[in-house]
């Protein structure tokens, strides 16, 4: 397969890192833009049938809190249109605590995720993500909180969390900062296209700045060089 030399989606313009932020422009051209984004040209077979790898490397700490990074991958055979959606990374929320609960009022995924969970006076976050071990009074899972400001760090242990939805429970321990919620994240998802071109498209909330955030495309894992059968 004909593959541009270093398969990058997005990273690096002009030996300069650049943020990754709501002014971040899509490119519809081979040429990389100045926001390090960049079209690749596959060759005419696409990926082939073994496919490839995406991989997302994000470097830094957002600025700013209640802010989401959304990143999807684009494929089409033309470089200024026919562009649809190949792939979808998790969406990323800029601040995030992961607390460890005991249900006291069983959570409810419908109820709870998305509504504000408070942890006494001037603690609040909204709630992202629940273990379904909350669904059951007196089972202990995690839930994943999106802080909305500096106070929101649930630092208290023993205190009780309130879900705006239903959900009750105490915290066991305090709240803690997940590896995926701070700088140094790594994400990868596996794809195939029949197409030509891909690209990287990218959504920040409002005043979001999410930093240098490098975007790639790999199959060299799977292109060994002792691989007998080459």
């Amino acid at each position: 397969m004909a593959y541009d030399a270093n398969l990058v989606l997005r990273g690096h313009y002009g030996g300069a890192y650049i943020d990754l932020d709501t002014n971040d422009v899509t490119p519809t051209a081979l040429a990389v833009n100045a926001d390090g984004n960049s079209c690749v040209d596959l060759g005419e077979l696409g990926t082939g049938p073994i496919g490839m790898d995406c991989v997302v490397i994000m470097h830094d700490q957002p600025t700013t809190y209640a802010d989401t990074c959304d990143i999807v991958i684009c494929d089409s055979d033309h470089l200024d249109a026919g562009w649809a959606t190949l792939l979808s990374f998790p969406r990323m929320y800029a601040y995030m605590r992961e607390l460890v609960v005991r249900a006291t009022t069983a959570f409810d995924a419908s109820a709870d995720i998305g509504q504000v969970l408070t942890a006494g006076a001037g603690v609040t976050g909204v709630i992202r993500e629940i273990s379904r071990k909350l669904m059951t009074v007196g089972g202990v899972g995690k839930i994943f909180v999106e802080m909305q400001d500096a106070g929101d760090t649930y630092t208290t242990a023993g205190v009780t969390v309130t879900s705006a939805g239903g959900g009750v429970g105490v915290m066991i321990g305090v709240g803690r900062v997940p590896n995926w919620s701070s700088g140094g994240r790594t994400l990868m998802r596996r794809f195939s296209t029949p197409k030509r071109y891909v690209r990287c498209t990218n959504t920040v909330s409002a005043t979001g700045n999410f930093g240098d955030v490098d975007i790639l495309i790999t199959n060299q894992q799977h292109d060994h060089i002792n691989n007998l059968y080459r």
